[in-house]
């Protein structure tokens, strides 16, 4: 399998559950590292974050409502999260405009046939 490294990034504006990246076809992504930042100077934020796994038609979480203080960020790192064709990382913030979410990660080609 030919890898390639991307990244992810989304800026919260809201506090629905919201794509941060979704695994296109044919491919399969492993999660390398994770960074939930708070841009709020003044206030805490609470963070989630989930994955769907389109082939089972659930949902996961991964962290729920994690407190993050004013100007601070939660790294999530070494953390090999494998996501199959189709799949989908989220975030959801507990304030809109505080989070934003950056993910690292190798993108694993597999060619069909």
């Amino acid at each position: 399998m030919d890898g390639r490294l991307k990244n992810a990034s989304v800026a919260l504006s809201d506090t629905n559950l919201t794509t941060v990246y979704t695994v296109p076809t044919n491919f399969t992504a492993v999660i390398k590292e994770i960074f939930l930042t708070n841009v709020d100077g003044s206030s805490a934020v609470d963070a989630t974050l989930k994955y769907t796994d389109t082939s089972a038609s659930a949902t996961f979480s991964l962290l729920s409502t994690k407190s993050i203080a004013a100007d601070d960020y939660l790294r999530i790192e070494d953390s090999n999260i494998i996501l199959e064709e189709g799949d989908i990382l989220k975030a959801q913030a507990g304030a809109a405009n505080d989070l934003e979410v950056t993910v690292f990660l190798q993108e694993l080609y597999k060619p069909q046939g």
